[in-house]
Order: structure tokens, then C-alpha cells, then sequence
């Protein structure tokens, strides 16, 4: 049944019951008009109704995006580098797609829990190899969000090969900073990272890159993809779709996911970090519980303890009354 309705129906029995409470107080008698309840009763009675349609208020679904609300800005940076394409050996694991295939499954779960909950959000995404470039701007519309992902993130999108992890950390912040005004400050910021975190840079770059992630004021998401347990490398496909073998890169056949990057990338101080891996059960859950955590996601929690305080005390001065 919806809540609305329970609600309602209880708005309904609470106003029977003083109703009934007023016209047939406990002594019937040609004075009963005498032993109608105080004004303080009824005073407390109508506070009580008042809490009680405002928890139907609190719950009310939302169908549109409200620019005046506090939602959860998530920018997403997605590696696109040539290593993303990595399958371990088909003869021994036929179902497993692609490492960005994976990333991708765990952010479409990811949006529609998120859809499910109705947590407001707005999704930004960056692709990134050497370089790091804009797929979407800031939207709202998880359908669209949903498309993009499906139908266009893939290694194959960009010309450029390598991958920078501190392209990927610049292109974040700037996805933050071009935040629309009212929201730039108000909004709860995560950044999602989606890589194998092999890096091919051919310089130092971890220290410059956390401390331009703790300079700044958003949550951190690192989503590892690559198998730990088995050899992946980039596959070679034959004329009729047939898998030959693997392709060798930059003179190796496998390649080997970095997870000290990625975790240290979710260690910043003083900040929020949840490190996973994309392969692992129970990912997409642990990322919704953070983002949830982290945000006012407009469900209105305290107010909500608020109310539900404000209850208890009227009901407690209802019983005290009574006895008195």
C-alpha cells in the first residue's frame, strides 16, 4: 500500500477519535458540554495532525529536477586507454566483458538505485587516456545519462593512447568548477574514477595529483576494473570473430592493473574515499550507500527526526494530561 495512503488513513482515525472523544466524554449527563477537552488538547491534537501531513509532505516523490534543491553532483572520469579492452583468456572465461564494459555495468546499476531512491543528481562525464576530454556536461536526466553510457563510452572513442591518471584528477576539478553558480557551493560533490589505474606516464605525478584532490572539496570513488587472479590482455580478433590471440603492448601481452594507485587515489586526507573493484559483488551497493551517505539527498532525514520527536512529545503530553 502507499505510504501516502497509510497516512492519510491515519490523519483519518486520529480525527474519529477526537471527534468521538468530544461528543461522548466518559461521564454522559445533561452537562457533558462541561467535559469537552481543553484547549490545550485540542491545541496539542491539531499540532499532532500538523506533524503528521507534513511526513506526507516529507515523502513526496520528485518528478522534476528543482534548481532551488541541494543534489548530488557526480563527475565521472572514465579510462579509455587501449588497456581497457583487456579480457583474460576465452578459452578459460568466455562471459567476461571487457574491463570497460565492467565499469560501465557498475554505473548503470549505480544510476538506477539511485533513480529508485530518488536521489537528485547531476552526472558529468570526462573520458581519458593521455589526455582528458568532455563526453557530457552536467545533466540531470538519468534516461540520457543511461544512453551515453550504453552507447558511447568506449576505448575506441579517442584517437590518443596512454593513460594519465593526472589528467583525469584536472578534468574532474574543472568538471566541479563549471558547477552552475547556486550549486557550486551547496551541492554535494563525488568524483568517480573509473580505471585498471595503469598509468603511463613517463613522469612523477602522485604527489602533484593529491594535493590537487585534497585542495579540493569532493568525495572520492575509485572503481578498480581488471582481474587480480587471472592474466588479461588486449585481444586480437580473426576474420570471422574469432580470438586469435593477445596483442602485445608496449612489448607485454598482459596487462596488470595498478591497485596502489587507485587505492591511494581514495586515501586523501581529510576527505571521504571508498575504494572497489568493479568485478567484486556488492559494489554497486557500497557506492550507493556512500553517495546516500554523503549527501541531503532531499529526503529530508532530520526533519524527519524532527517530526517524529515533535510526535512523541505531543502524544507523551496527551498521556500526561490524561492522568493529571
Amino acid at each position: 500500500m502507499n505510504s501516502s495512503v497509510v497516512i492519510i488513513w491515519c490523519v483519518l482515525a486520529v480525527i474519529l477519535a477526537f471527534v468521538l472523544y468530544w461528543f461522548f466524554s466518559t461521564e454522559r449527563s445533561a452537562h457533558s458540554w462541561n467535559n469537552r477537552p481543553s484547549r490545550l488538547v485540542s491545541a496539542l491534537v491539531f499540532l499532532a495532525l500538523v506533524l503528521t501531513l507534513w511526513t506526507s509532505w516529507l515523502e513526496r516523490p520528485s518528478y522534476s529536477y528543482n534548481p532551488e534543491s541541494n543534489p548530488v553532483a557526480i563527475a565521472i572520469a572514465f579510462d579509455l586507454s587501449p588497456s581497457m579492452l583487456a579480457i583474460p583468456d576465452p578459452s578459460t572465461n568466455k562471459d567476461l566483458t571487457p574491463r570497460y564494459q565492467r565499469g560501465i555495468n557498475n554505473l548503470l546499476a549505480l544510476l538506477s538505485q539511485l533513480e529508485d531512491r530518488q536521489v537528485d543528481v547531476l552526472v558529468s562525464v570526462v573520458g581519458f587516456t593521455q589526455k582528458a576530454e568532455v563526453i557530457m556536461g552536467w545533466e540531470s536526466n538519468i534516461s540520457q545519462i543511461r544512453e551515453m553510457l550504453q552507447y558511447v563510452i568506449s576505448p575506441g572513442l579517442f584517437t590518443s593512447t596512454g593513460t594519465s591518471i593526472e589528467s583525469a584528477t584536472k578534468a574532474l576539478v574543472q568538471s566541479f568548477n563549471t558547477l552552475p553558480k547556486n550549486l557550486k557551493d551547496d551541492a554535494t560533490k563525488i568524483a568517480v574514477i573509473v580505471s585498471d589505474g595503469e598509468d603511463t606516464s613517463t613522469y612523477s605525478y602522485m604527489d602533484y595529483v593529491m594535493e590537487e584532490l585534497e585542495a579540493n572539496s569532493f568525495d572520492m570513488i575509485t572503481l578498480q576494473t581488471g582481474l587480480l587472479d587471472q592474466n588479461e590482455g588486449v585481444p586480437h580478433y580473426g576474420d570471422f570473430g574469432e580470438f586469435v590471440d593477445f596483442e602485445p603492448m608496449s612489448g607485454k601481452l598482459f596487462t596488470v592493473p595498478d591497485v596502489d594507485t587507485m587505492m591511494k587515489l581514495s586515501e586523501i586526507p581529510s576527505h571521504r574515499g571508498l575504494y572497489l573493484r568493479a568485478e567484486s559483488s556488492g559494489s554497486t551497493d557500497k557506492m550507493v550507500d556512500f553517495i546516500v551517505s554523503s549527501a541531503d539527498t532531499g529526503i529530508g532525514l532530520d526533519q524527519k527526526v524532527s517530526v517524529i520527536l515533535g510526535l512523541f512529545l505531543v502524544i507523551s503530553l496527551l498521556f500526561a494530561i490524561q492522568v493529571m
